[in-house]
């Protein structure tokens, strides 16, 4: 993809971003600039994974949603950068506050609906504090991160709008669907996965190899265990999960290390050797992750777990507070 279209309206013109930048106090720009780490994938993910494997919610149908949720959201982002196939405003316009280069393509902002998708979701499907309350601090986290996004010149204002419209689409879908679809995860891992190949259908090259990946894994394995009822101890979690990191450092080191790529030609189609290996790891390790729950419930008695659950503050699954704040006191001591 080149990023050569335009889309001729101010939501799409780089003069808004100056506006905007012009309009507020720079203290609050410097702020911003450190916000919108809280868009970031990796952190949005790994919100979304912690929350599934600890989550306090009583049914872990409403975890297992919200990693559906990631996996849609990263499929619908990575598919439409490539179709709308817009530069940045880095590109296009001299914005002496922007970065001088910065990866990837314009529309959506996968920041704003990430953080849409993901922080909303959270408010939907969690349990603590009032339900207008995380409202609130959601939607505060997603204007602040949306707004970061266009005040250091990576995205356009409609970028972020589209992208926060198109998260908070994702949480109504679900929901819709959860009401009308009893297997409803397994539905929305299917979506993401045929909206991943479609955007490569349509020639999209933004992260499709991970959109595929992550969506493929998801139907497969939460066909596997989706009438699972797993209660695994935390410390068991921890103990499990620690394994898959050892999985993502190898994964990641081959993938670095590999910078050719070989096509093989079946039956007149082009297959390209890495961005199918690219593929299988992803599936492989997006369906570790969302297996974690039920595969480390066959260590709740193991003496590593047991130690774990014994020194870190976990009830169940769960963190304690109750557990923390005599640990605090302990230490204030």
């Amino acid at each position: 993809m080149t990023g050569s279209r335009e889309l001729p309206t101010f939501l799409w013109d780089a003069e808004t971003n100056q506006v905007i930048y012009d309009a507020l106090p720079q203290i609050f720009v410097d702020f911003l600039a450190l916000f919108t780490r809280l868009g970031d994938g990796a952190t949005v993910v790994t919100l979304a994974i912690v929350f599934y494997w600890f989550g306090g919610w009583r049914d872990w149908r409403k975890r297992g949603m919200l990693m559906a949720i990631a996996v849609m959201t990263l499929a619908m982002s990575a598919g439409l950068k490539g179709v709308f196939d817009v530069s940045r405003p880095v590109y296009v316009a001299e914005l002496a506050f922007a970065p001088e280069t910065y990866p990837g393509l314009s529309t959506p902002s996968a920041h704003a609906m990430g953080a849409a998708a993901i922080y909303g979701g959270l408010a939907v499907v969690m349990e603590t504090g009032k339900r207008w309350q995380r409202f609130l601090i959601a939607g505060v986290i997603i204007t602040l991160v949306a707004l970061s996004r266009v005040v250091i010149g990576v995205h356009f204002l409609g970028d972020v709008v589209l992208g926060a419209a198109l998260g908070l689409f994702i949480i109504w879908f679900a929901i819709w669907l959860a009401n009308r679809e009893p297997r409803s995860i397994l539905s929305m891992f299917m979506l993401a996965f045929l909206f991943a190949v479609s955007a490569i259908l349509l020639g999209s090259e933004e992260f499709v190899t991970m959109s595929t990946g992550a969506a493929l894994g998801g139907v497969i394995t939460w066909s596997l265990i989706h009438d699972r009822q797993p209660k695994p101890i935390g410390g068991a979690i921890i103990l499990f999960g620690i394994l898959l990191v050892p999985a993502l450092l190898i994964f990641r080191v081959i993938e670095a290390l590999i910078v050719f790529d070989v096509t093989i030609i079946i039956a007149g189609i082009d297959l390209p050797i890495m961005a199918w290996f690219r593929t299988a790891g992803y599936a492989a390790l997006f369906g570790l992750a969302l297996a974690v729950p039920v595969l480390a419930e066959r260590f709740n008695d193991h003496r590593h777990a047991l130690y774990l659950q014994r020194v870190l503050p976990f009830t169940g699954r769960t963190i304690d507070p109750e557990r923390v704040s005599q640990r605090v006191d302990q230490l204030d001591d």
